[in-house]
């Protein structure tokens, strides 16, 4: 968006076919091309003369919103005294926007106009520098121009003012038909002295007039005006930036007409509000114009985590009396508390914090209804878990941990954050892997996982010595030491030819005397078991072996040793 000075350098080019005087009018589609500027349109044209006053106003009937402002409510200085007064279609047929002061339902014009100079080809308006207007879309905002401010006139980057409007409550039967929202006006320091005007207006085809009713500048966060502020009328402010700036709410509340409805579409806007400061005084416009429509506004909580909010955790621990903040925009009076619920995300496997609460209340800052703090624990997962490596503060490849925060508003809108956390290796953990289930555990103490071959069934696949899939799920450690698994491989340990070690009792239960004793068989990613029986009755003892490699240089290898037996009965 972009305010203009009606005379930006001393005149403000209408380009339109046109003659006229005071005290007549004119109705037809006209454009009007504002210096710089995107061509407008008016339908009609009025001149009125105030003889009492020495002065005329204008009345122009805009195809587009036009919302203009001064200042400063001191009188113009001489030669200043017309008046331009812009007005635009409502939604529904029969009502107009009323912008600004409101007076027996007429909307008021703006003085700081010099004077109209006709010309053929053209009408040139001189005006008070102090007077200001904002040309929009019809969906309410300024659409960009080509060359908008690229002459010497635009200074580099300027402090930003603003205002935004937020509807806190729709029409309905049980609040008497009110449509309720919020002018939020944040001017910087920078401009302590400066004047400025805030001018809120609305569609009369849709809200009553003279119904509205609004609070008195009050800190933002405000929600509800104190008993007896409510001022009636329009917002329709002139003053002075204070020192330290200004960051002020405006409560407003409007009345829908008697047999009305707010438009269905949402994106049409049902009221306008707009901050005017003296032309040059801010690069940045697109945010001086706001409107309120058929929606609440900004529902969604807002989350606010520190990114260090968890500290680096070591390897099998969890952390306690953490805390973030959350807010919103809703007043929670009479209706369910802002809160939070707060999940920890171990490297995809989802577990509840631990001790969560919100219940501390503190005071609402800029913008906000409510502000809580939150406070949880970090329960320990699991003693092996870690996300790094070698180096604290970076993951492992592929591996993460986060807090999953998800905060509700009274309204029941949701919204959710992941704040990222580290868990540092301590330790390295030995390498894991399972036996074939043919392997039982027998029924002494060690419950030692047996492979028995019963001579009665030779084409077993225990008599035949073939056993795929014999050791599986060989790991660099256990199934949640992520950072293991990432970067660390494990491989079995055996003699020449794959062979395991094993001892037997005599005669030996392999043949050719043990020279057929059992011996990996890689298949792929397939690690099977391979051995020959002689035909005699005992058994053998034998050890599978894993060991880890590509552990941290500060860190020792770690081995895991398991004790199968093969036993050939009758």
């Amino acid at each position: 968006m972009r305010q203009f000075r009606i005379n930006r350098t001393n005149a403000l080019m209408l380009g339109l076919v046109m003659a006229g005087a005071c005290g007549v009018s004119y109705g037809a589609d006209v454009p009007l091309v504002f210096e710089n500027e995107d061509v407008a349109t008016f339908s009609a044209m009025q001149i009125n003369k105030t003889p009492s006053e020495l002065s005329t106003t204008t009345t122009l009937r805009m195809l587009r919103p036009t919302l203009c402002g001064r200042v400063n409510s001191a009188a113009p200085p001489t030669g200043f005294a017309n008046r331009i007064n812009p007005t635009f279609a409502g939604h529904y047929a029969g009502g107009d926007f009323k912008f600004g002061f409101v007076n027996g339902g007429n909307q008021m014009s703006i003085s700081g106009i010099g004077f109209w100079n006709y010309r053929p080809n053209g009408l040139t308006i001189q005006a008070d520098a102090e007077t200001l207007c904002y040309v929009l879309t019809a969906d309410g905002v300024r659409k960009a121009s080509s060359g908008l401010f690229t002459d010497n006139f635009d200074a580099g980057n300027l402090p930003d003012a603003s205002i935004t409007t937020s509807v806190a409550m729709l029409p309905s039967f049980g609040n008497s038909y009110t449509y309720t929202y919020y002018i939020d006006v944040r001017i910087p320091a920078e401009f302590a002295s400066v004047r400025y005007a805030v001018r809120d207006g609305f569609d009369s085809s849709v809200f009553a007039t003279g119904s509205a009713r609004y609070c008195p500048a009050a800190p933002i966060g405000t929600t509800e005006c104190l008993p007896g502020a409510l001022l009636s009328n329009s917002v329709d402010i002139t003053s002075t930036v204070p020192p330290g700036g200004l960051a002020v709410r405006y409560v407003v509340l409007r009345q829908l007409n008697v047999g009305a409805a707010l438009p269905a579409d949402t994106s049409i806007p049902v009221t306008y509000a707009a901050l005017f400061l003296p032309d040059g005084a801010e690069n940045n416009l697109s945010n001086n114009v706001s409107s309120g429509r058929n929606a609440l506004s900004d529902l969604a909580p807002v989350i606010t985590a520190a990114s260090n909010m968890v500290p680096n955790l070591a390897e099998g621990t969890g952390a306690t009396g953490l805390s973030f903040v959350i807010t919103d925009d809703t007043n929670e009076t009479g209706l369910p508390a802002l809160n939070a619920s707060v999940a920890i995300d171990f490297d995809g496997t989802l577990v509840n914090a631990t001790n969560v609460s919100c219940a501390q209340i503190d005071p609402p800052q800029s913008g906000e209804a409510v502000r809580r703090t939150c406070r949880f624990d970090i329960p320990v997962f699991d003693a092996d878990f870690a996300t790094d490596a070698s180096t604290p503060g970076v993951y492992a490849p592929g591996v993460h941990a986060s807090v999953i925060i998800t905060a509700t508003d009274s309204r029941s809108q949701t919204s959710t954050t992941a704040v990222p956390f580290h868990v540092v290796s301590s330790d390295n953990d030995a390498a894991i892997f399972s036996l074939t289930s043919l392997a039982v555990p027998d029924a002494t103490e060690g419950k030692v996982p047996t492979i028995t071959c019963s001579l009665s069934r030779p084409t077993s696949a225990q008599c035949i010595g073939v056993l795929p899939d014999f050791v599986t799920g060989l790991l660099p450690g256990p199934v949640n030491a992520a950072d293991e698994i990432a970067t660390q491989g494990a491989v079995l340990g055996a003699f020449p030819g794959n062979k395991l070690n094993c001892t037997w009792t005599s005669p030996s239960i392999f043949s050719f005397n043990g020279l057929n004793s059992p011996a990996y068989v890689y298949n792929g990613a397939r690690i099977d078991l391979d051995y020959r029986l002689s035909g005699n009755l005992g058994s053998a003892d034998c050890w599978v072996s894993a060991v880890d490699y590509g552990y941290p240089s500060n860190q020792t290898a770690g081995s895991t040793n398991k004790l199968f037996r093969i036993v050939v009965v009758d």
